[in-house]
């Protein structure tokens, strides 16, 4: 995981960036200011600390400092559309959101230290780049105080990753990569360990330490969120979206998917359904 330096943008002392790429590849880092995260259009997986969740347009999420993340695209997703903006806490000056009249803010950012998301919510983002600075970081704060009073999940509940050196970020990269482009196939331990040019051992022991993950956990996480993603945007038969997930067997992927959702794949499609 690498550490991103981010310098604010004279004269709102916060930045706001609009990106458009045709994919995200796997770049797991982390800095020390508050990231929210708007993704407007594309599908992969999200990570934040012990976190991996699918995401598609709409997904909202809040990353705090210091707290590994990054956003990885599925292989068949469209281009990537986002908005990000990164503050410190203090970015409208020390002890601001310390009043009481931004109690519901001060708990909202100390709680993003493991990440938050936001489910159902499309603030008006976009509309801030074409505000003049003053009403542009009036915008910002109106959005935190929506924000910190809507329903909100926590993202990362485990052992929190540990800080690696530059050589150990790029090896956990490379199996990341490995991962995100080979899932659907039959995928090894060794497999994932050549890509980092490490013997199984070392890689499994690296990837465990650095993201909170076990490699074959890791794998399972990302073969579920793209079954997931089939099951809402297609009517294919579930056992032929366990086969392009990267699943052996049918029992084994409903075993899987039960572990990470907590329902069964039939039971997931159900649900999206109904939320229609």
């Amino acid at each position: 995981m690498r550490y991103e330096h981010l310098a604010p943008e004279f004269p709102v002392n916060w930045r706001y960036t609009r990106f458009q790429l045709p994919r995200l590849g796997p770049y797991w880092h982390f800095h020390h200011e508050y990231e929210l995260a708007y993704i407007v259009a594309g599908t992969g997986t999200r990570l934040a600390g012990t976190s991996a969740e699918a995401f598609g347009p709409g997904d909202l999420s809040l990353f705090g400092p210091d707290l590994p993340h990054a956003y990885v695209s599925a292989l068949d997703s469209e281009p990537v559309d986002a908005i990000v903006i990164h503050f410190a806490r203090d970015f409208l000056g020390g002890g601001f959101f310390e009043a009481p009249v931004f109690g519901n803010v001060k708990r909202m950012l100390d709680d993003a230290v493991r990440g938050l998301h936001f489910p159902g919510l499309a603030p008006p983002l976009a509309d801030l780049a074409g505000l003049a600075p003053p009403e542009r970081t009036a915008e910002l704060l109106r959005v935190l105080v929506g924000l910190s009073r809507a329903p909100r999940t926590v993202l990362s509940t485990g052992r929190e990753p540990s800080v690696v050196n530059h050589g150990a970020a790029q090896r956990i990269q490379a199996m990341m990569d490995a991962i995100h482009t080979s899932y659907a196939s039959p995928l090894t331990l060794s497999d994932v360990a050549q890509a980092a040019h490490m013997n199984a051992s070392a890689a499994s022991r690296l990837f465990t330490r650095s993201t909170g993950f076990t490699i074959t956990d890791y794998v399972n996480t990302v073969r579920v969120n793209r079954a997931c993603q089939l099951l809402r945007d297609t009517d294919r038969l579930v056992s032929a979206i366990a086969a392009d997930a990267g699943f052996g067997t049918l029992s084994n992927f409903n075993r899987r998917f039960r572990e990470l959702k907590k329902m069964s794949p039939r039971e997931y499609r159900a649900s999206f359904l109904a939320s229609l």
